[in-house]
């Protein structure tokens, strides 16, 4: 499905003049047909759906297409969740001026046709969903071309009851599956002994993928909980032409359940105008690990000997220096974030960016720039890449929230680990120290108490974060303590490229992965945006200042830019060996941006959050914990 367009009101029922001679395919409406996809709706996984492949006659197809991307005007949309380009809701065509509704008459009848009554009986009769709304239509035109997605949702929002697709890719040439632009469904993870109360969740992969082609529609009943679905990234490259080879053009929309006034109307109760923000803004999805020993009161300037003892082994010198640490601090204090170069020691960062651009050759060889039907594609790899039991590389969801690689923390006891996976264990054991605590502390003036750290690969075409944060406002029971801020930790360690284009993809903001921090707002429709409210953040165009200590000498560097978008506050390209600490506030939401297929690897890092405490607050509360 294509996200919703802006809420506009409701248009009168459009009137067919002649039901009996609707333009659709023939033979789409005989008994034997319903009886048909009834059968296979019935049956069909991960969720009921159904699947026609020929939806109208093909000329009728033809010239409604070609008035939609003649005559319609597309807006690029861009957030946390999907790229796209798309129409304004086709439900207000009728109130257009007569000289640009005579520009569409074809497209007129399309949507005229789907909203009959005898279409609506059609999907009632295979569905078994009950009475459709003849009145609220809601549809729109979507274009992707390459690099558009739509990530994971289920589309429950307000009175929706069908989702429908009806694909318009060019017929020739047809449109092939390693272009990408496949509807993906998912299935739910089901409650067992162990979790008897497990909320319904996607499982990380899709295990039904419908690859678009011309006059195909594909319609399935909206449940709050279950039609989790995708669209995968479209890949190909095409000709760059509006409506050309390699568009994924689609019309899609919603059938709705009754409005008051017409037969069938069940009531407003059970209705959801929008979907709960609160569950979109679960910070972290495991517990996180409580300090053994907190860190004593009044928190170190610089950590302890026994501590910088432990820190160089793997830090460069500057970032265990007291006069950096100081400086740092005043910066992290001024800014509320801090961004670290060369982190590491040059000898483990040599030895770690070695051992990672191998593992990605091991992906990427020969798998963008790739002929597929005439048409340079750049492959989406299998969601099992990556995946290895022996060294305990696994893919993470759900879905609706997150999907990255993560390895285990500890090495499969079958097997000796890989120096990359060793090594990587080795620097997220550093992260969870009480020595990194006592830098964290000396760095931000902050206290740790808690941390959840993961090492993650984010794959091309696959991987991504969602937008989730902790919400502002008072403790949801009015007592005790509200939400409190979070200090995101993030060392990222994706290999330079040899080649400065390569390179430039990444810096650019073309291919994603950027980590990116923004203002929450609630007027987003949070069933589609994941929580982030629509906000369209380019990463390329939004920079926050750096604090950074350069090659051991800690020389600092500030840069500040003008923000086209006051809800972005920050935005960090994914490098090599460059540590950031960013303080998040209740209300501030962040996400790593989806990593497109055209990136020339995987993003790379060890991440993590950290409860916090700020020192007033403990000295007040007198004494330690």
């Amino acid at each position: 499905m294509s996200p919703s367009p802006p809420p506009e009101p409701a248009a009168k029922r459009q009137k067919t003049s002649n039901e009996a001679n609707l333009p659709f395919y023939p033979g789409l409406l005989d008994s034997e047909n319903v009886e048909r996809l009834a059968k296979a709706h019935s049956s069909s996984e991960p969720y009921k759906h159904a699947v026609i492949n020929q939806l109208f006659d093909q000329d009728f197809l033809r010239k409604a297409r070609k008035e939609i991307t003649e005559q319609l005007s597309f807006t690029e949309k861009e957030t946390d969740i999907y790229k796209i380009n798309q129409t304004g809701d086709l439900t207000n065509l009728s109130g257009l001026p007569e000289s640009e509704l005579a520009l569409l008459p074809t497209l007129l009848e399309l949507r005229d046709a789907l909203y009959s009554e005898t279409f609506r009986k059609f999907l009632q009769k295979v569905t078994g969903c009950g009475p459709l709304s003849g009145s609220k239509t809601d549809m729109s035109c979507a274009e992707y071309s390459q690099g558009c997605y739509l990530l994971n949702h289920d589309d429950v929002i307000g009175t929706r009851r069908i989702s429908f697709i009806l694909y318009l890719p060019l017929d020739e040439p047809a449109w092939k599956p390693e272009w990408g632009g496949a509807l993906e469904l998912y299935p739910i993870l089901k409650a067992d002994d162990k979790n008897p109360d497990r909320p319904n969740v996607p499982v990380s992969k899709p295990t039904n993928i419908i690859p678009p082609s011309f006059n195909q529609f594909v319609f399935f009943e909206v449940q709050p909980g279950h039609s989790f679905h995708s669209v995968e990234e479209v890949a190909v490259i095409g000709d760059g032409q509006k409506g050309g080879i390699g568009a994924r053009v689609s019309l899609s929309g919603w059938f709705h359940k009754p409005i008051d006034g017409e037969e069938g109307y069940e009531g407003s109760e059970g209705f959801m105008p929008k979907s709960s923000l609160q569950q979109l803004y679960a910070t972290t999805l495991s517990a996180p690990t409580p300090y053994p020993e907190p860190l004593s009161l009044p928190l170190p300037t610089v950590p302890s000997s026994s501590d910088l003892a432990y820190l160089s082994k793997y830090l460069n010198s500057a970032y265990t220096s007291p006069k950096i640490i100081g400086h740092l601090r005043s910066q992290f204090v001024e800014t509320s974030h801090l961004v670290l170069s060369d982190f590491l020691s040059p000898t483990i960062a040599t030895e770690l960016e070695s051992l990672v651009k191998a593992k990605d050759l091991e992906v990427e060889k020969g798998r963008r720039g790739v002929e597929v039907n005439g048409q340079k594609v750049n492959l989406i790899p299998a969601h099992s890449t990556g995946e290895s039991s022996e060294q305990g590389w696994t893919v993470v969801g759900p879905p609706h929230l997150q999907r990255y690689l993560s390895l285990s923390s500890t090495a499969p006891s079958s097997t000796a680990a890989e120096r990359l996976e060793t090594l990587l264990r080795e620097i997220q054991s550093l992260f969870q120290s009480n020595a990194f605590a006592a830098l964290l502390a000396c760095l931000t003036s902050l206290l740790p108490v808690a941390h959840t750290t993961n090492i993650r690969r984010f794959r091309p075409g696959l991987d991504y974060t969602l937008a989730r944060g902790e919400p502002a406002g008072e403790a949801e029971d009015g007592e005790g303590e509200g939400p409190q801020a979070k200090l995101d930790v993030g060392l990222y360690l994706t290999p330079k490229q040899e080649k400065e284009e390569d390179q430039g993809i990444w810096e650019g903001g073309e291919a994603g992965a950027w980590d990116i921090w923004l203002v929450g707002d609630e007027g987003g429709d949070e069933a589609t945006y994941g929580g982030g409210g629509g906000s369209k953040a380019k990463p390329e165009e939004e920079s926050n200042g750096e604090a950074e200590a350069k090659n051991g000498e800690g020389e600092q560097q500030e840069e500040m830019e003008e923000e086209d978008d006051d809800s972005t506050l920050l935005s960090l390209e994914p490098t090599f060996n460059r540590l950031h600490l960013v303080l998040r506030d209740p209300g501030v939401l962040s996400f790593v941006k989806y990593v497109s297929a055209k990136a020339p690897g995987s993003r790379w890092d060890v991440a993590g959050e950290w409860e916090v405490r700020g020192i007033e607050e403990e000295e007040e509360d007198g004494g330690e914990q």
